[in-house]
């Protein structure tokens, strides 16, 4: 005999919100949310968790608000929205350590380090991950605690600390496998395959692009696939397969424009730029460096930003154009020094040198070329140092008049 005094009452109960005569069923449009958002369909999910967030509002449930809140906040940085979440988010925290709601409290903290990422604010980020691994290692939170360092590996490869980056990874994997999280994999995949990237294993880092492209697959998860295909295409650029590099970056930007993701968008179009400006196209590098600026400026993106503006002053250097070419070098400088990219800045400073080589201008070569060497001196990229050094001892010939 079935249980019908709760059973069937308890889970009714439990699908709705009420704010006056008004009845709102809640975990179901959650529940579509959710299907929405894994499927690629982040606007119409967005509209649902709107819904979900008004009416959970007029009827006064705090947990509800607060949860509508960090999930509607998360989809809005996937669309490259670039207003202030910090406030919002702190605001479903303190409904969360008010409720004592330690899965609420790990994930706000897990999307507040992201704002911060995102930002451009990494020692904040940081230390909200740091938090983060603590509180969720204290609760046995095994979901966040795979969020925490797989965002902190984020960090250290930044850093350049790949071996711990890479230790925290495998931590990940061992917890997404006793856990069975097939999903979770479909990430960890990538950031694995980043880290390998970095460290030149090409190898490596193209056995898990792939694991992660049949992952996400496997699971219909279109962001992710276009995030593999992106990376594959990564691998063929260094292996200098340019024109098999641009099918995948043609391929990521489609999928990119399909989903609304701003944050794709303009880093296939930046790649786009890169390999056609290798293969000497250099006007549809132009307008995909162009575009890659604007959408980067839309969502305050720095690192796309400082792309684009590289990339662009690569072109007009090639162009001859020198005055434009100075121009986009030195928006790319101010900001690599406002956000602290040292990487970059070493690079903007040798391509600036160089583009002053080119125009026959030796004291500005030498001028900049010391900047190149001691960025690349302290960010301990021995390269582009040793290009640096080579470019303050290189002859001038054709002189500016």
């Amino acid at each position: 005999m079935s249980d019908q005094n709760h059973h069937p009452r308890y889970i009714t109960k439990s699908l709705w919100l009420q704010a006056g005569e008004h009845y709102y069923a809640y975990a179901v449009h959650l529940y579509r949310a959710e299907v929405l958002d894994l499927v690629g369909e982040w606007h119409d999910s967005l509209a649902v968790l709107n819904n979900n967030f008004e009416f959970a509002l007029k009827a006064d449930a705090k947990k509800e608000t607060a949860d509508s809140e960090v999930k509607r906040i998360r989809l809005l940085r996937y669309l490259g929205k670039t207003q202030d979440f910090l406030d919002p988010l702190n605001k479903a925290l303190a409904i969360y350590t008010e409720l004592n709601n330690e899965c609420g409290i790990n994930q706000t903290t897990n999307e507040i380090g992201l704002a911060y990422r995102f930002s451009g604010n990494n020692q904040n980020a940081e230390e909200c991950f740091c938090r983060l691994i603590a509180r969720a290692e204290k609760s046995g939170d095994g979901k966040h605690l795979m969020s925490g360092l797989g965002n902190m590996s984020q960090i250290y490869m930044l850093q350049g600390k790949y071996d711990q980056a890479l230790e925290y990874l495998s931590h990940c994997m061992e917890i997404s496998l006793r856990q069975g999280d097939d999903a979770f994999f479909t990430v960890l995949y990538g950031t694995m395959g980043n880290a390998y990237f970095f460290q030149g294993q090409l190898s490596l880092a193209m056995e898990y692009y792939r694991k992660q492209l049949q992952s996400a697959q496997k699971f219909g998860d279109l962001a992710n696939i276009s995030v593999a295909i992106g990376n594959i295409g990564n691998i063929h650029n260094q292996r200098g397969n340019f024109g098999r590099a641009l099918e995948c970056y043609r391929e990521k930007l489609t999928l990119s424009q399909k989903l609304g993701y701003q944050v794709g968008i303009q880093q296939a179009l930046g790649n786009m730029g890169m390999v056609l400006t290798e293969l000497g196209d250099f006007t549809e590098a132009r307008e995909c460096f162009e575009r890659q600026l604007s959408v980067s400026r839309e969502i305050a993106d720095p690192e796309g930003i400082e792309g684009a503006c590289s990339g662009l002053g690569e072109i007009f250097t090639q162009l001859t154009d020198y005055t434009r070419a100075e121009e986009y070098f030195k928006l790319a400088i101010a900001v690599d020094i406002e956000h602290g990219l040292q990487n970059e800045l070493a690079m903007n400073y040798l391509g600036l040198a160089e583009m002053y080589l080119k125009k026959g201008d030796a004291d500005l070569v030498k001028i900049t070329a010391g900047l190149a060497l001691a960025a690349a001196q302290e960010a301990g990229d021995e390269e582009s140092a040793s290009k640096a050094a080579g470019l303050q001892e290189k002859p001038i010939k054709n002189r500016k008049r």
